[in-house]
């Protein structure tokens, strides 16, 4: 598995979120209680941009339309079948790199 540093660490408060891109795709990041979590930036209902969505709890909700996601594993409550992608993150000391391979 090949990873790419995307950010540093205080590039992302805790419960916010940040979007980065690798090769045209984007990658929304979340702090959560310290830890770096990465998912699809790009909600599946109609696009929008979950980096900018508000944080609660492990859930992002989406901006245009509170769609919500699970921060750690994709997931929605609004359905089993609903998920988007995440990526494999670690960090190298005050670096964040994922993996979108």
């Amino acid at each position: 598995m090949s990873f790419v540093r995307v950010a540093e660490l205080d590039e992302i408060p805790d419960g916010s979120g940040k979007l980065v891109e690798i090769d045209n795709l984007e990658v929304a990041l979340f702090r959560l209680d310290g830890a770096i979590y990465a998912i699809s930036n790009i909600c599946p209902h109609q696009g929008g941009a979950l980096a900018e969505g508000k944080v609660c709890g492990e859930q992002v909700l989406c901006p245009w339309h509170q769609w919500r996601f699970n921060i750690k594993d994709g997931t929605s409550p609004l359905s089993p079948k609903l998920k988007i992608k995440t990526y494999p993150v670690k960090q190298e000391g005050d670096q964040v790199l994922i993996s979108i391979s």
